[in-house]
């Protein structure tokens, strides 16, 4: 079977999955910073971040696919071999890699998944795929979640049919509203091959998480009066809470406190006249 790559020399269309993705809040965190006057260290860390972390996308020599990054987005691409699972499996993994490596660091991200043709190099992205992702992310992530379209639905089906029990069933969640988005804190399990025994890999899972509950009550508190953007967050604590009743019942202290969730009335005070 043949290996199915961008042509850097001549350019075409590749059936692909595609993955967009976009730093939610980037533009107003550019305008603060650059009116209080930290723009270039903002910018240096998050050229830091990103650069740092695109290296799970295409984690080594054997990957085909391409990445692409401007300003706060981002765009890969894995052309699909045969029945396109082992690129599914790549999006879901390395992509949500890369999305736990930000929101531990304070950069929550969403986006949108799709398949179909797409072509990119250095200087170009383009392909149905392309307007479908970026479609998926604007309009249906909402949070930051990346979410995956109708088509990929349908080729995940397949794949998991394949199995008893499929290694993809833990790596994607079903939303409220129907969403199917990436389970990106499922990450934390492939940490076991870094550590050394058991108990250092139950460490490794709770010091992460603990670091992804910081950062979002970190935002909670700093969008407190922005309700638009404070409800993105306390989407994303609600996702932190399930996995950890899933996972972690009995670590209570790395679930985010209900009070943080919600909007409480309160009477009028003096100072408030």
């Amino acid at each position: 079977m043949d290996i199915q790559k961008y042509d850097q020399e001549r350019p075409t269309l590749v059936n692909s999955i595609v993955c967009a993705i976009d730093i939610l809040g980037f533009s107003q965190m550019i305008n603060t910073s650059c009116k209080e006057g930290y723009g270039s260290t903002l910018l240096r860390e998050v050229n830091y971040l990103i650069n740092k972390n695109k290296e799970c996308i295409i984690p080594n020599k054997y990957s085909h696919g391409k990445i692409k990054i401007f300003t706060d987005n981002m765009v890969v691409g894995y052309p699909i071999t045969g029945d396109g699972e082992r690129e599914l499996e790549e999006i879901l993994d390395n992509v949500s890699e890369y999305q736990f490596n930000l929101a531990i660091e304070g950069l929550f991200v969403r986006g949108g998944v799709s398949i179909g043709d797409f072509y990119i190099n250095e200087d170009i992205v383009f392909g149905p795929a392309l307007l479908d992702a970026h479609k998926v992310e604007s309009t249906l992530a909402c949070y930051p979640r990346i979410i995956l379209d109708e088509k990929t639905i349908r080729t995940l089906k397949k794949h998991i049919k394949y199995y008893d029990v499929a290694p993809q069933a833990t790596k994607v969640l079903i939303d409220s509203d129907g969403q199917w988005f990436l389970n990106y804190l499922n990450t934390i399990f492939r940490y076991y091959t870094q550590c050394n025994n058991e108990y250092e890999f139950e460490r490794v899972k709770y010091e992460l998480l603990l670091k992804h509950k910081t950062k979002i009550e970190e935002m909670l508190h700093m969008y407190k009066q922005n309700i638009r953007v404070w409800d993105k967050y306390v989407w994303t604590a609600n996702y932190h809470n399930y996995f950890c009743d899933i996972y972690f019942a009995h670590e209570k202290d790395l679930k985010i406190h209900k009070n943080l969730l919600l909007s409480w009335p309160r009477e009028i005070k003096n100072n408030d006249l």
